[in-house]
């Protein structure tokens, strides 16, 4: 199954922290029959009139290992992968590449806004703004893939590293009673999917991103 997106680069990757990790949980299922639309956030290949297309919502948090208050800035970063149990090799499934943050637009706040920042207190957690979801080819008649009855395992990666170390310092002088901000790579648990051998297929073609 061919990736989709745009790989990350080799130099950017860094190893997932233990100090922020990603909860995720898959929504209701829709296995779709031919042709779809495939709006944000389902972008994916255009399958074929025959094939079938798993639409999987997802709801993510992100959780906070510290006993401190954090200040989690934009993603710039984020990454979808999938095994197949029993399969070797990942497949991309989405790979998007934000633009950071302004420099002087956040050095001008006097405190983290709810748009750019998410604040999360020691021990607990917060929910991921904005929709996710991924499209996963399970039946492909040209191209001879066919996951039905297979076990999907698939992992979110996000990188929040959108400020610079010499940013981030002076941001955690100026913000101190709001906590400290955290950059870093967040890694999800994996979340299992079993496909069934005849999936429940439906037409999605009137159906619209939720």
């Amino acid at each position: 199954m061919a990736a989709c997106g745009v790989a990350l680069r080799a130099q950017t990757t860094a190893a997932p922290s233990a100090d922020v990790t990603i909860r995720m949980s898959a929504d209701t299922l829709d296995y779709c029959l031919g042709e779809m639309i495939l709006e944000p956030p389902f972008e994916g290949p255009k399958p074929g009139p025959d094939d079938i297309t798993l639409r999987l919502p997802l709801k993510v948090e992100y959780e906070n290992h510290r006993f401190e208050t954090i200040i989690v800035p934009s993603w710039i970063r984020y990454l979808t992968r999938m095994t197949v149990a029993g399969q070797n090799g990942p497949t991309v499934l989405k790979s998007v590449e934000g633009g950071g943050m302004d420099f002087k637009t956040v050095m001008a706040m006097s405190s983290p806004d709810t748009l750019r920042f998410s604040i999360i207190a020691g021990g607990k957690y917060a929910w991921s703004a904005g929709l996710e979801g991924v499209a996963i080819p399970v039946l492909g008649r040209s191209s001879g893939l066919d996951l039905r009855g297979k076990t999907l395992q698939i992992v979110m990666t996000r990188d929040f590293r959108s400020l610079a170390p010499e940013v981030v310092e002076k941001l955690n002088e100026k913000w101190k009673d709001y906590g400290s901000v955290w950059v870093g790579v967040a890694e999800s648990e994996m979340v299992t999917v079993q496909i069934p051998e005849e999936p429940p297929t439906r037409n999605c073609i009137t159906l619209v991103a939720r």
